[in-house]
């Protein structure tokens, strides 16, 4: 499997800077534990009026940008923090992060983007940010006085400016299938499983979208409607 490498640290998960991830040092961990992306979602919506964009260069495999930006995201998975759509094609051995670079600092956008993102992953296709494949980034803030400080796997890595290197199948991994409890193959989990963690999960999801609906008055869910003249 693939993993991360920034400056002399390691990361198995994601690398993130800007305004937007300062919300995972104040979550506490204990919340991030039992409420997941909840808490999170808790966080940000009291963290959201504060966030400012940061003029920044971003250097990747297809390009540069140089802009303002709220966030940027490296996944080498899926799931951070129990968003499962974040990155919605990544790959644990395919050499490559999935960047995110979102330019705007508006709340209601930002809000409509995470919306996206728990609608099916929509959120890639918007121009409000920037998604795409890379194997390698340099981050810098163009700001003098500006600090960006590094998340690496929801710790602090240190400040920007901070190259990060995809260590292609870095890690090879092998299992004694004879090993293994009988009860902790898939097959035996999705027998005893209730699903009522990923209920919680979709409706919450959906929830938070309705809500976003009912602030832009925008059909984000595409059902042909709207939240607030649903009736």
């Amino acid at each position: 499997m693939d993993i991360g490498k920034a400056k002399e640290t390691y990361f198995i998960n994601i690398a993130a800077g800007g305004h937007l991830t300062e919300l995972t040092y104040e979550v506490p961990s204990e919340l991030k534990s039992i409420f997941g992306y909840l808490a999170y979602l808790a966080k940000g919506a009291e963290m959201l009026p504060r966030v400012k964009p940061i003029r920044v260069r971003m250097e990747y495999d297809e390009g540069v940008y140089e802009g303002d930006a709220s966030m940027f995201f490296l996944g080498l998975t899926n799931s951070v923090g129990g968003f499962e759509q974040i990155a919605p094609d990544a790959k644990l051995d395919d050499g490559k992060f999935s960047l995110i670079i979102v330019k705007t600092a508006n709340v209601f956008e930002i809000l409509h983007l995470a919306a996206l993102m728990l609608n099916g992953g929509k959120h890639v296709e918007d121009n409000r940010l920037i998604y795409t494949k890379t194997s390698r980034l340099h981050a810098e803030t163009l700001e003098p006085d500006s600090r960006m400080m590094i998340n690496l796997d929801g710790e602090y890595g240190g400040d920007a400016p901070m190259e990060f290197v995809n260590l292609h199948q870095h890690i090879e991994m092998f299992a004694n299938a004879d090993a293994i409890p009988s009860n902790a193959i898939m097959g035996s989990i999705l027998e005893d499983y209730d699903g009522e963690s990923d209920d919680e999960y979709s409706e919450t999801s959906k929830e938070f979208v309705r809500e976003v609906e009912r602030l832009t008055e925008e059909d984000i869910d595409g059902d042909g409607k709207i939240a607030d003249h649903e009736k």
